[in-house]
């Protein structure tokens, strides 16, 4: 008897439904929800507790399981409204963060020459002394403002604002815009709140602009479920756009791969085509935007889907039959857009561009739309310290007076320029050698003990920029310290989360939370009396204290016990816009232009709008002082010599390409975060390497074939690669992706131990990848002060 025939036979089922051969343990059982942890040891349960990931940005609510006082495994928390229990492979491999075998563990100062990597261990106290007797000396001098502060993904900014601020500098620099500034700068100057927060929960139609949500985004898993799940519900369509085959492209009903830098073009011939078929909502456009039904036509007139063809290679039939898709689908239809529109010299004005297509089909804050978040706002029970006078030409450069989250890149460079005298540089948990452009000529400039005579780096780890420290203070990671967090929730229900500690801080590793608070008392001057309190949980117990819902449910203990907190009892709500302004509200207010305004001194507070003789809530703008409406035509922008309503800006250096030029470009992969996973032994071991993608026109004229060693030449640097030769990406492109090629940050990124361990034998890879920054110039957008990380010219040659 034969396989077939035997399975056919129904032998096998009969064996397998003997009672003496199915194993008594093998009883059928409904699974659990996540929420519980057993030991394989003795069966018993693990202590679970809910904090917060930050293994990227999204902040998916976690639990961590502990055994024996060692925190064993993380998994999701159901109770969260935007991950619900969901949980990716970098937020699991956290263990990783704490059990890092080159982890930084003791206060060290430098003992050789500045980079050289020589250390000696000294206490706490010590090295707060040292780095306290030096800021003090400056305080006393007038001369607070030479002590420069620069953070990455910084979740207690509210605490070094207030530190940094109350110290007296204003050179606190963040790392935005070599993220997602431009884009944030769009929104703002469109509809005043820094990122939109698309309903994918019940649309119908989704146009994606460079956005990568199956693998990387602000918030990747909450976002990347809901999109799965609205494929299946709703049958939305995704159509994306973006130069290379990602795993959303490849994911979508059709994937289109445009010329680098072109978005704004097609989203503007996509308009054109929908004002013209007359498939747009008047009353929006006339009532509740900046501009009319006929400006716009008229400005749209030479934006046809012909004219966008030739710049993008996107067909012109193509434009106008998925335009004329996405206005049917209205209101239930929204774009989606990210870096690799944002992270282009004219990505500001691309992604306003972008934002048009939602404004003319009346999507805004629609059911299925382009939606609005909302967030629970904190009480500051604390004082806290006046704003300063002084402004920071390293944050924002008078050059670029709308980037509103700074020039990070600029950073730096404008030191060694003079922009800003820096005689004490602290960084908190951030790679200015690995993570920013040019990185070459960034660690020029952190060797230079003129430029920066004493550097402070406050990391867990052993990174290219810490590597040139002349102090380092570990620090607590994530799942060791606390403090608040919120994010955009898609429930459209704001939510309170807290970050706790899972464990104690691994040997003299300290939250830098608690070392602001030691800080500031032992600097005194006054900076103590803004830090009136001895703990976190006496902090955060403060800032909650006005939640009312949060406080009649337990407050700071629900939280702890739970993890989050939301309303339970809130109401969905769209066209939030719309809604009418109390009239006690209006008690004092003037109106101008039909925008309603509450003086505070000299300064006048946004309120509302005035539309057809009623008082409603509009569009609250944030960092620009906005009109109410949705700001299609924007005179913010027309006063500082810009295009005021959305217009293609071509990027000129991408449109006269030599024949031998290829545009890089760069990607996010999903078991990866930037800088900071490559440490994480369960990631690296899965993606360690990034050869460069190169289509096989590309190849074919270099005489290249799948796995070959080339050259990339920038103007900035080179680097020698393999290559990867596959039809996903558009032929004029070439592409790495980020998160590998380090130098430092210990031997799961880069080979380098600082003590043999006996896990090292389960490390066979001894490959660690390119690192892509190297090749990127310091570009600017000049509007929203982005990075472009997506346009570097670059000519690729064989080995």
């Amino acid at each position: 008897m034969n396989r077939r025939e035997f399975l056919k036979s129904g032998a096998l089922m009969g064996l397998l439904s003997s009672p003496l051969l199915v194993p008594p343990s093998l009883k059928a059982m409904e699974l659990l929800e996540s929420g519980k942890d057993f030991s394989p040891k003795n069966n018993g349960e693990r202590q679970g507790i809910p904090s917060v990931c930050l293994q990227c940005v999204s902040g998916c609510g976690i639990i961590g399981y502990v055994e024996d006082g060692r925190l064993v495994k993380i998994e999701g928390n159901p109770e969260h409204p935007n991950s619900r229990g969901r949980l990716c492979a970098k937020g699991q491999a956290g263990v990783n963060q704490v059990y890092d075998p080159d982890r930084i563990l003791y206060p060290l100062k430098r003992a050789g020459k500045r980079g050289e990597g020589k250390w000696e261990r000294i206490s706490w106290d010590q090295a707060l002394s040292e780095l306290v007797g030096k800021m003090k000396t400056l305080r006393e001098q007038g001369r607070a403002q030479e002590v420069v502060f620069r953070s990455g993904r910084n979740r207690i900014g509210d605490l070094t604002e207030r530190f940094f601020t109350a110290y007296g500098t204003p050179h606190q620099l963040n790392h935005t815009t070599i993220c997602e500034g431009s884009k944030f700068v769009a929104n703002e100057l469109t509809w005043g709140y820094y990122r939109e927060l698309p309903d994918v929960d019940h649309t119908k139609y989704i146009l994606n602009f460079g956005s990568n949500p199956f693998e990387a985004h602000t918030i990747h898993v909450s976002l990347a479920q809901r999109i799965s799940e609205a494929r299946v519900n709703q049958r939305a369509k995704l159509v994306t756009f973006d130069v290379r085959l990602s795993n959303t492209a490849g994911r979508s009903d059709e994937w289109f791969p445009i010329k680098p830098g072109t978005d704004g073009a097609v989203a503007l011939a996509m308009t054109k085509a929908i004002m013209d078929a007359g498939e747009y909502d008047a009353d929006f456009i006339n009532t509740w935007t900046t501009s009319s039904v006929e400006q716009l036509k008229a400005h749209l007139a030479p934006y046809t889907p012909e004219w966008a063809e030739k710049i993008s290679g996107v067909a012109a039939p193509d434009i106008r039959r998925l335009a004329l898709e996405f206005a049917s689908a209205r209101p239930h239809a929204t774009t989606l857009s990210y870096r690799g529109v944002a992270s282009h010299s004219n990505g500001t004005m691309s992604e306003r561009c972008i934002s048009l297509l939602n404004a003319v089909i009346g999507s805004v804050d629609a059911p299925g739309g382009y939606g609005m978040a909302e967030a629970i706002k904190y009480k500051e029970k604390a004082s806290k310290p006046p704003a300063l006078a002084q402004k920071s030409e390293l944050v924002k450069p008078h050059e670029y007076p709308l980037a509103s989250h700074g020039v990070a890149q600029l950073g730096l460079p404008l030191i060694e320029e003079g922009r800003a005298k820096c005689s004490i540089y602290v960084t908190y948990v951030n790679n200015d050698a690995y993570s920013y452009p040019d990185t070459e000529h960034m660690k020029q400039i952190l060797a230079n003990e003129t430029l920066i005579p004493y550097f402070v780096s406050v990391d867990a780890y052993m990174g290219e920029a810490t590597l040139f420290a002349d102090l380092i203070l570990p620090d607590a990671t994530y799942l060791e310290r606390q403090n608040l967090e919120q994010e955009d929730c898609f429930s459209r229900n704001p939510y309170v989360a807290l970050r706790q500690p899972v464990i104690p801080p691994l040997g003299e590793s300290r939250p830098f939370q608690d070392v602001l608070i030691d800080l500031a008392q032992r600097i005194g001057g006054g900076l103590e009396k803004f830090f009136d309190f001895k703990t976190m949980d006496e902090y955060v117990a403060g800032r909650i204290a006005g939640i009312e819902g949060l406080q009649a449910a337990g407050g700071l203990d629900y939280l702890k016990k739970h993890g989050v907190w939301f309303d339970p009892n809130k109401k969905l709500e769209y066209y939030r816009y719309k809604k009418p302004i109390k009239s006690e509200t209006l008690n004092g207010t003037i109106v101008e232009n039909g925008t309603i305004y509450k003086m505070e001194g000299d300064k006048k507070k946004y309120v509302g709008v005035m539309i057809k003789d009623q008082a409603l809530q509009g569009f609250i703008p944030t960092a620009f002082p906005l009109s109410g409406k949705f700001e299609i035509y924007s005179k913010i922008l027309e006063e500082k010599g810009l295009p005021p309503l959305p217009t293609y800006v071509p990027i000129e250096h991408l449109e006269n390409l030599a024949q031998d030029d290829l545009i890089l470009t760069t990607f996010k992969v999903h078991v990866q975060t930037q800088s900071r996973t490559a440490n994480c032994k369960w990631l690296s071991e899965i993606f360690h390497d990034n050869p460069l993608w190169i289509h096989p026109q590309s190849a074919a004229k270099r005489n290249l074939k799948d796995g070959d060693e080339v050259i990339v030449q920038s103007k900035v640097g080179q680097q020698k690669t393999k290559v990867r030769v596959t039809e996903g990406i558009h032929p004029l492109v070439v592409a790495f992706a980020m998160g590998v090629g380090h130098t430092e940050y210990g031997r799961y990124a880069s080979g380098k131990k600082v003590v043999p361990t006996p896990d090292d034998q389960g490390q066979w890879w001894h490959t660690f990848g390119v690192h892509l920054n190297s090749l990127v110039p310091v570009m600017v957008d000049p509007i929203g002060g982005g990075q472009p990380f997506m346009e570097t010219v670059v000519k690729v040659s064989k080995v």
